[in-house]
């Protein structure tokens, strides 16, 4: 019997998640247009549960209204489905207590239909307690059970499970990594359906390695009875189980009629936000996928542009330790670039404010003599006119092709980190010494990425900078990010933090910025200091 008959059956129910899972790549932010699109479309697509967001407790960072979803835009969204559709939510288990729920959840009733939890298969006694408090409420609850990966070949791992009878609707196997095969789902689904008689079994896929589809197929040959599914695949990492693919699918077995205008209108919507967003899979998820690492630190290290994919993988892996540059490297010392009596150094950073004040920038580095920091290679192609105190950092492993000019002989030294260090953090062929610092990092930090320290271009700039003896900071081109894609906002947010701790940890060293920005940092003007150099006319 084929998926389909199967399906047919038993009336599998298609549990769409597009923005709940694609918030991560937005953080939940969804304009009402988008909405607008993505409900009216819903409403006429044969969807029979639609999870929209999070239901959640303030916590720290960015998190947007599909994040902290209130009542008055679930009451709004609720009005907007068919009659026969159900409104869900999702809880993270490990976020909340049952405790905290009435308050959270109690307002919601008649409105919401569902609230599933996040739950990782250690954490199944304090799910289960959450959800008897949610059930207490008078919500269906089903549970979203995380990396399938890690009990699929025996069921019987997962202590607790028969206490989700009478307790929960719903359970769904989460293919956390996206490196099930269909054979792997189908068996556990199989053993899902023995084990929780009277309980819907679905499944989660995730498309690291291209089977999140054959996965889903798999799941219903052997009784899942909710699939879940995102628009074009729009989700955490690799993204999901498609779900025009499967209705498309469906629509064409089972002989049924599909609106295939409101289809085509929401998919082409998807399709322009996948286009910013990049979801979907790639070398790096692949090979996570069918290794079982974590999508989310494979997501967070591609989005820092920071470092190669095998880097990544490698410390991932824990493969790194045989693919390190444990060079030593003649230290950055307070006489390596002299610096001017004002104690000033200046760090160039990778906007496009750099070729804005261009002319005024070089005026300045070479009327003062101040040292120039580039943060990055972004702008290397104004070294030729930013005087011969240059020093250039190399951070993360993704060194570019330096600028082919005699201008290179302006540099004074590449910076690097102290060891250890990807292999080509150093490229061999440099035109010029390389020193190492100690990067600036805020007391108590500290990220890392397999064995190796995340040393990010702010950090080893600032560390350059202290090396040198500064007692004042210029920053030009820190400009900051304006209609920020998710990365960029990651990112945003790490330069702000380090901006605010360096003011904090080194108090004595006055931090400015040269060129107009959107971070929190003392403004000045590159042609105001024109001014007050001496000879030199401002312009």
């Amino acid at each position: 019997m084929t998926s389909l008959e199967n399906g047919m059956q038993r009336q599998v129910k298609v549990l769409d998640c597009t923005l709940r899972d694609g918030g991560y790549y937005t953080d939940w932010d969804f304009d009402q247009k988008t909405a607008d699109t993505y409900l009216d479309a819903v409403s006429k697509l044969p969807v029979d549960m639609i999870e929209i967001g999070y239901c959640s407790n303030p916590k720290l960072g960015y998190f947007g209204n599909y994040f902290y979803l209130t009542r008055e835009r679930l009451s709004a969204i609720k009005s907007r489905l068919a009659p026969h559709q159900r409104l869900a939510v999702m809880l993270d288990a490990k976020d909340n207590k049952p405790e905290g729920v009435p308050a959270l959840l109690g307002d919601l009733g008649g409105i919401v239909d569902i609230v599933r939890l996040a739950v990782a298969p250690k954490e199944l006694g304090a799910g289960l307690a959450l959800a008897r408090a949610i059930k207490a409420l008078g919500f269906d609850v089903g549970f979203n059970l995380m990396y399938l990966s890690s009990y699929a070949d025996d069921m019987g791992k997962l202590e607790g499970l028969d206490g989700c009878k009478g307790v929960v609707a719903s359970v769904a196997l989460v293919d956390s990594y996206g490196g099930c095969l269909p054979q792997s789902v189908g068996s556990a689904v199989a053993k899902a359906v023995e084990l929780l008689p009277g309980i819907d079994i679905g499944y989660h896929g995730h498309d690291n390695i291209g089977l999140a589809f054959a996965n889903t197929l798999a799941a219903i040959d052997n009784g899942a009875t909710i699939v879940d599914a995102t628009f074009t695949g729009m989700g955490r990492g690799a993204g999901n189980t498609r779900t025009e693919l499967y209705l498309v699918h469906r629509a064409a077995q089972e002989n049924q009629p599909l609106d295939y205008d409101a289809l085509a209108e929401v998919v082409e919507m998807f399709e322009g936000m996948k286009a910013v967003y990049g979801w979907g899979t790639n070398l790096a998820y692949m090979i996570s996928g069918a290794s079982s690492l974590p999508q989310k630190d494979v997501m967070d290290w591609l989005g820092k542009n920071r470092y190669s994919v095998v880097s990544i993988l490698r410390a991932l892996q824990k493969d790194s330790p045989g693919q390190l540059d444990e060079r030593e490297y003649e230290p950055l010392r307070l006489n390596s670039v002299p610096i001017s009596a004002s104690g000033e150094v200046l760090i160039i950073g990778g906007g496009p404010s750099v070729h804005q004040h261009h002319a005024a920038l070089a005026r300045f580095a070479n009327g003062s003599g101040v040292p120039v920091v580039h943060a990055n290679f972004r702008n290397l192609d104004s070294i030729a006119d930013f005087g011969s105190q240059q020093l250039v950092c190399l951070a993360g492993d993704g060194v570019t092709k330096l600028p082919a000019s005699e201008a290179l002989d302006n540099i004074r030294a590449f910076v690097t980190a102290e060891p250890p260090r990807f292999a080509g953090t150093v490229p061999t062929d440099l035109p010029g010494p390389v020193v190492q610092v100690k990067p600036y990092v805020p007391r108590g930090e500290g990220g890392h990425l397999g064995p190796v320290s995340d040393i990010g271009p702010l950090s080893l700039a600032l560390g350059a900078a202290l090396s040198l003896g500064a007692t004042r900071i210029s920053f030009a081109g820190f400009d900051g990010y304006a209609n920020a894609t998710s990365a960029q906002q990651e990112l945003g947010r790490e330069v702000q933090s380090m901006i605010d701790d360096f003011r904090k940890d080194h108090p004595e060293v006055t931090v400015q910025s040269l060129t107009p920005g959107l971070y929190d940092l003392p403004k000045a003007s590159i042609y105001a200091r024109l001014v007050d150099l001496q000879g030199v006319p401002a312009a």
